[in-house]
């Protein structure tokens, strides 16, 4: 990770979450039961949020899927972000009719089929998510703190 302006909070939290997604890379990245409970959520925390602040929620769901969504909205519930649970919430609820469609072949198709109105409102959302005021870096270490090595 290189150093542009990040804090030594910043640093120390990418430290402890990107250790849960390396663990689930060795199992070829898909395996999620390979993780204990809180491993799941802390590896989806750190995929929503180096997606969130990359590409948003498209890229960030198109990359990962449904099972890491949901890992990272049990996070965020025992983390009490409720502003970014909400966002995401909201943000799922957009692409959700989308879950049954023959047309999709692959997550990545989801974009295809969106409206301009659902896209517009995933683009706002993203920017509220953000903007939020949750303390992500905090609450992780208030939670799951007793975790660290």
């Amino acid at each position: 990770m290189t150093d542009s302006g990040l804090t030594d909070l910043d640093k120390k939290w990418f430290d402890f979450t990107s250790a849960y997604v390396t663990k689930l890379s060795k199992t070829g990245g898909h395996d999620w039961d390979s993780l204990s409970e809180e491993e799941q959520e802390l590896a989806a925390l750190w995929k929503l949020e180096m997606d969130m602040y990359n590409g948003g929620f498209i890229q960030f769901f198109c990359n990962w899927g449904y099972d890491c969504y949901t890992h990272a909205v049990r996070c965020l519930t025992k983390l009490q972000a409720n502003e970014c649970l909400d966002i995401i919430t909201q943000q799922y609820s957009i692409i959700e009719r989308l879950g049954e469609d023959d047309r999709l072949t692959a997550l990545w198709d989801i974009p295809k089929y969106l409206t301009e109105e659902e896209t517009k409102a995933l683009d706002e959302l993203d920017h509220r998510y953000w903007d939020n005021t949750d303390s992500i870096q905090e609450k992780t270490f208030q939670v799951y703190g007793y975790l660290q090595q």
